[in-house]
């Protein structure tokens, strides 16, 4: 991760669904010509599977599940593409660059005998630098690039276990001569080849559970160390000086070996137990699934991370140093509701894979997820299903609803005992004061404190979509999919009095609902229009086609705290801004979140207009309108 913009930084790239992210561990530092600590970057169309710094530090290599390979500028504020070509007609698994950072090696996939599976090419016009030697069944997910001259790349069979060795450029496979280079010293698929910074030797592992050090220049075999773990092992990576390498297995640790200068002599030195450290407990004879150890790296050369397969990041404290295992946690699937407790200064969310996460709403960062019942596998599923409802209830308790017609109760990020049987499946959930609703696809489920008290549902004659109680709760507002708003009192059995309509305001179904803070007026957004209604006669304060350039489903209403201004969010990507002093204005942020904004809300402990957004991207967002709004408003 060293280079000429981000030397002595501990920046750290890993890719995340359709995103690539680059981050500092150090909240202090900032990314190169940024004022922020971390990067989202969106342009590939599918999953990411790697990500590369370039060795200046100046451009970023990332290649997707479909063989698309970007590169682009981490130092410029729009990251400006260098190169997007179709490097492989599959997946691309590795990528490295050169030391003059003007050539790149990737390997990967391909679907046919007619394609290839490595290619070595000019950094920004993709012209190829030479013929790599190409492995059995079109399969290599290892490729290292020696980072000086004479220059040299080495790429590893995923199946037949082999190793090519090139020199040029232009790139050429270098001819066997007795047993140099040394070809075929893994049993197995080889997972990782690591170039040392000075290029002297190369280290690869392999599912045989063996580290084999190499000479750099002619790739000769210095030495191998057998069963340097009980399972396979994923990834190595060398420290910033080159004395000591760093491994992640499938057994579920991450191991640090004293290599010595010539290569000749590797000794273990520590073992760090993630898997066990991330359980509770030692691991009994199977490591759990989600504790498998996938990834490892030096970040800035000195400190060790690695990557869990339930997708949390370690960060490992060095022998000697008495700090404990630091997780870094969140959303890799999509995020599908958020709760926000704003007075204890958190909120939770909930993903596509049913994990549940609690953050912290002053550092908009991830404290931890929530551990269901039985976590022996690590995932962290908690529900059966995809997350889709989240509410505070009065005691700072979290209701969670998801596909799986369950609701499950979380306080202060742990689990509680209890659960809700829905009976069917959710569409949303609101909480007044003691009230909650809950909208399924059969009917409404009302709540006190928690506990059911209707019989069953309350069936309704249409499809609700939507459904938001006030703080007396003494009104239910339910939008359906027949364009209308329904609302009702709760009588003291607790069914629904339907005790008026709205009709004829919207043109298309509603899909949220919002009640300002003074529970004077009631927010309503369709796939189109946002209409704001006055409480006491329902009349519309903003009518239809006014407020209407949201291209898709609006799923989100936010109010600022003092009911000036009003926050929508949909599934076009966009944010919304809207002002009630000056009604024909509006404020468009799009590309907000990448797969639609899930969830808005302004925070209360901060002056100005600053808002929290929640995306199917997997990304928590803050936002500053303050600026804009007194720009365009006033």
């Amino acid at each position: 991760m060293e280079g000429r913009l981000n030397s002595g930084k501990s920046i750290l790239a890993y890719p995340s669904g359709k995103l690539c992210v680059v981050v500092s561990l150090k909240d202090d530092e900032t990314l190169p010509n940024s004022k922020l600590p971390s990067l989202v970057y969106r342009g590939h169309q599918f999953a990411t599977s790697v990500v590369k710094i370039s060795t200046s530090g100046a451009y970023v290599a990332s290649g997707d599940s479909r063989g698309k390979l970007r590169v682009w500028a981490l130092d410029h504020e729009e990251h400006l593409v260098k190169l997007d070509t179709v490097g492989l007609t599959s997946e691309i698994r590795a990528i490295a660059w050169d030391g003059e950072s003007k050539r790149i090696a990737f390997a990967g996939d391909r679907l046919d005998n007619s394609a290839v599976c490595t290619k070595a090419i000019q950094w920004d016009t993709a012209n190829s630098q030479g013929t790599l030697y190409q492995h059995q069944k079109g399969k290599c997910c290892a490729v290292a690039f020696k980072p000086n001259r004479p220059f040299r790349v080495v790429t590893g069979g995923r199946e037949d276990g082999k190793m090519h060795f090139h020199k040029g450029p232009p790139f050429v496979k270098m001819p066997v001569e007795g047993d140099v280079p040394c070809e075929g010293a893994h049993s197995k698929g080889i997972t990782d080849l690591r170039y040392n910074s000075d290029g002297t030797l190369v280290a690869s592992v392999s599912g045989d559970k063996s580290i084999c050090i190499y000479d750099g220049k002619d790739l000769s075999l210095k030495t191998k160390l057998e069963n340097a773990h009980s399972g396979s092992i994923y990834s190595c990576c060398w420290s910033g000086d080159n004395k000591s390498l760093m491994t992640a297995s499938a057994d579920g640790t991450c191991k640090l070996f004293d290599v010595s200068s010539d290569g000749t002599s590797v000794t273990e030195k520590h073992t760090w137990k993630v898997a066990e450290f991330q359980l509770g407990k030692p691991c009994d004879d199977k490591t759990p699934r989600g504790g498998l150890q996938l990834g490892c790296a030096f970040v800035g050369g000195k400190t060790p991370i690695s990557v869990s397969t339930n997708n949390q990041i370690a960060i490992l404290p060095m022998p000697g140093d008495s700090k404990e295992i630091e997780l870094w946690t969140g959303h890799c699937a999509p995020i599908g509701a958020v709760a926000f407790d704003q007075d204890k200064k958190i909120f939770y969310t909930g993903d596509s894979d049913g994990i549940l996460v609690k953050w912290d709403l002053e550092k908009i960062k991830a404290i931890n997820r929530v551990v269901p019942a039985d976590n022996d596998d690590l995932m962290y599923t908690v529900h059966g299903g995809a997350v889709n409802g989240m509410t505070m209830l009065k005691d700072s308790q979290l209701l969670s609803v998801g596909w799986d017609d369950t609701g499950y109760y979380t306080k202060d990020g742990k689990l509680q005992g209890g659960k809700l049987d829905l009976t069917a499946q959710p569409k949303d959930i609101s909480t007044g004061t003691s009230l909650t609703a809950i909208v399924t696809v059969e009917g409404i489920m009302l709540l006190k404190d928690g506990k059911q008290v209707s019989s069953g549902l309350c069936s309704l004659s249409y499809d609700a979509n939507a459904v938001c109680v006030s703080k007396d709760d003494k009104k239910i507002y339910v939008g359906g999919d027949d364009n209308k708003i329904y609302i009702y009192e709760p009588t003291s059995d607790f069914k629904l009095k339907e005790v008026h309509v709205i009709a004829g305001e919207h043109l298309k179904p509603i899909h949220s609902l919002a009640l300002s803070n003074d529970g004077t007026k009631l927010a309503a957004g369709d796939t189109r229009d946002v209409c704001v209604y006055n409480v006491s006669d329902y009349k519309p304060i903003i009518g239809k086609s006014r407020w209407c350039f949201h291209l898709q489903r609006i799923t989100s209403i936010a109010w600022s705290a003092d009911d000036k201004y009003l926050a929508t969010g949909g599934l076009d990507d966009s944010i919304y801004l809207w002002s009630f002093d000056k009604t024909m204005r509006r404020i468009h942020y799009p590309f907000t979140h990448r797969g639609g904004v899930v969830g808005i809300a302004f925070r209360k402990d901060l002056e100005g207009l600053k808002l929290i957004s929640v995306g199917g991207d997997s990304c928590i967002v803050q936002w500053d309108f303050t600026a804009d709004a007194k720009a365009k408003f006033s």
